[in-house]
């Protein structure tokens, strides 16, 4: 599968890594940093978090292989380069080639164990299964899931069929194969798939940056969450208590974050992955610490504040700890992992800050579920009443294309196979256009804006710079891609999960909210509108769509006020009814004395000496009436 190498070149007393050219770095002895639509593709992290920053360069595997660098024989790769200055430099790090597989087995094999051990709990035969691994040397045959999530993720399959009345995926049949470096990954891969057991077989996918955005665009402020079309009117969901994302859980797939942010003030407990997804710093924290801020910065009168405050944060990396103490970029496992965790409920959130190596590999990035154990484990997610967004990816592509076909599936045919997640787009901040790295095509549900996110961390261009010492009051105002869109969107989905359950109501399933909207949303627009990404969430429109108070009824007795007690003479009746910031009164009705309901259109007057009793009530456009009300008066003419 095609992938990125990444190396980081770490500063030292006297030397900085920043300092170099990355146009002149080559390694392995000629392959130069691999490029993207806005230059060498690198990044400036504190990977040692010694205090100072570092360089990431990520360098095409594919031609790193073509080249001659990297190969079955490979012991250590060397980088050699020149500072801006013109000095040279060289260094090197030794390396452990080898090729790993995702491979799953046909779900009704029930494929258990390791290794030689490998069995299927049916009792089938996995002679020619064994025959092919022994063959091409396999060193290790384990399950992709960690051990100990397997006995929970059963029996939560169980559940989320019982729950989805539909068949979800088995994610203990998804398994990890590990093979020598000089294998024919080819050869094996199509072996396997020939073999009547194996559902799905595939190189492991290499790590790729976050989907942040490539050229940012230093305009606007929190525009995001101001009212429609500008943003998605956050500023009216946090007016509302119940939709402020209290009693929801958001878990980010997310390499790094820093929980310590002034405004964002979370500990260690937010880490799901713990030392067996541990957090990868090799992108740094600063990506992480953005799109947390979008969601959960604090309301706290200084910084920034995030859409829904006071929603649940915790992010899970997706680097899965090895045996051999390394790491394995291995999402899928990670998004399995956490669904035994079995801390989330339905109504829940996950979003998937993460993007894959495409059919035309390089930078032309792809959803992640372009994976297919990703596939599997959010459609297990999905099964389990869990909202999962994903963010569609910075590769500019069409994800209609039929280069998108996997196993004679088209992969992103949602009348062909849905995994249920959310995907969103990145669009601009002007005007709702499709922004040209987003990827886009009719499987893509809703947008975010794509540049000009003012939220925490990243580049400190906002406030606090780069200054190591400033790292927990950080700020920027160009955080962007559909990394920046993800966020966005899962804050209105929050939103609307929250208020659902602080109503009572059952959560909705993310095809429910999508559908809600993508029907009151603000339409993308019309110069893109062939490259769909969808509309940009409009949270006041869909909050009233929903919303399930009654309106109030005011009743006002005029003419002369009564001399005595409760006596009037020939009042007139006029009604006043208001629906808060709801969907609007439709209809107000009373009746006098018992009598037959009435629609009420002006005032009118009593003229009948003696006693009275007028009963009203009024009902909204979402149906819901007010419980009847009524008063008491005498006339007396």
């Amino acid at each position: 599968m095609a992938g990125e190498v990444p190396v980081a070149l770490l500063s030292a007393d006297g030397v900085d890594a920043t300092a170099i050219d990355p146009a002149t770095v080559r390694l392995g002895g000629g392959t130069p940093v691999a490029q993207g639509d806005g230059g060498p593709l690198t990044s400036t992290v504190d990977v040692d978090r010694d205090g100072r920053p570092d360089l990431v360069l990520r360098f095409d595997k594919e031609r790193l292989t073509r080249d001659g660098g990297l190969g079955p024989a490979t012991k250590a790769l060397a980088v050699t380069g020149s500072l801006r200055d013109g000095r040279a430099f060289e260094s090197s790090a030794a390396v452990t080639p080898e090729v790993a597989l995702e491979v799953k087995f046909q779900e009704p094999l029930q494929v258990r164990g390791t290794n030689q051990a490998l069995r299927s709990a049916e009792g089938d035969d996995l002679d020619s299964v064994q025959a092919v691994l022994t063959r091409h040397g396999a060193s290790s045959v384990t399950p992709l899931v960690p051990s100990a999530a397997v006995a929970s993720l059963e029996k939560l399959t169980s559940k989320a069929k019982a729950r989805a009345d539909a068949e979800v995926p088995d994610l203990s049949s998804w398994y990890s194969v590990v093979l020598p470096a000089d294998v024919d990954a080819e050869q094996v891969v199509e072996e396997l798939r020939a073999l009547p057991e194996v559902a799905f077989a595939y190189p492991a996918p290499d790590p790729v940056p976050p989907p942040a955005e490539p050229t940012p665009d230093f305009t606007g402020t929190q525009g995001y969450l101001r009212p429609a079309p500008q943003g998605i009117d956050a500023d009216f969901s946090r007016q509302e208590p119940r939709a402020r994302g209290a009693g929801i859980k958001i878990v980010d797939l997310e390499y790094d974050w820093n929980w310590s942010h002034e405004d964002l003030q979370l500990d260690e407990s937010s880490d799901l992955g713990g030392r067996v997804f541990p957090r990868y710093t090799g992108f740094a924290d600063e990506h992480g610490t953005a799109v947390f801020g979008e969601l959960v910065a604090r309301d706290n009168g200084y910084g920034v504040t995030g859409s829904v405050p006071e929603a649940k944060m915790y992010g899970i990396s997706p680097s899965q700890a090895t045996s051999t103490g390394g790491t394995r970029w291995s999402p899928g496992a990670a998004l399995a992992y956490l669904a035994g965790l079995n801390v989330l409920a339905p109504g829940d959130a996950v979003l998937l800050e993460q993007q894959t190596s495409g059919p035309l590999g390089g930078s032309n990035y792809a959803p992640l579920e372009w994976i297919p154990s990703v596939f599997d484990a959010i459609k297990l997610l999905n099964g389990l009443g869990v909202t999962v967004v994903e963010t569609g990816g910075n590769g500019n592509q069409n994800v209609d294309s039929d280069l998108y076909v996997q196993n004679g599936i088209k992969w992103f045919d949602r009348s062909v196979q849905d995994s249920g997640a959310i995907l969103v787009g990145a669009g601009s901040d002007t005007d709702r256009e499709r922004l040209n790295f987003s990827n886009y095509g009719a499987r893509f549900d809703l947008q975010g804006w794509g540049r000009a996110i003012v939220t925490t961390g990243s580049n400190g261009n906002l406030f606090g710079g780069t200054d190591p010492a400033n790292l927990n009051v950080r700020y920027t105002r160009s955080f962007g891609g559909t990394s920046g869109a993800g966020p966005i969107v899962t804050g209105a989905v929050v939103a609307v999960q929250s208020y659902l359950k602080a109503t009572g109501q059952a959560p909705w399933t993310a095809a429910q909210v999508a559908d809600l909207l993508k029907r009151t949303g603000t339409p993308q627009g019309p110069t893109t509108s062939g490259q769909h990404i969808g509309p940009l969430p409009n949270l006041s429109a869909a909050l009233k769509a929903i919303e399930v108070d009654a309106p109030t009824t005011e009743v006002k007795l005029t003419q002369h006020a009564p001399r005595k007690g409760d006596w009037y003479q020939n009042p007139f009746v006029t009604f006043t009814a208001g629906d808060g910031w709801g969907s609007g009164v439709t209809r107000t009705q009373y009746r006098l004395d018992g009598g037959k309901w009435k629609t009420y259109s002006k005032p009118f007057r009593v003229l009948d000496k003696g006693r009275h009793r007028i009963e009203f009530r009024s009902t909204d456009a979402n149906g819901n009436e007010e419980q009847t009300r009524s008063l008491t008066f005498r006339n007396r003419r």
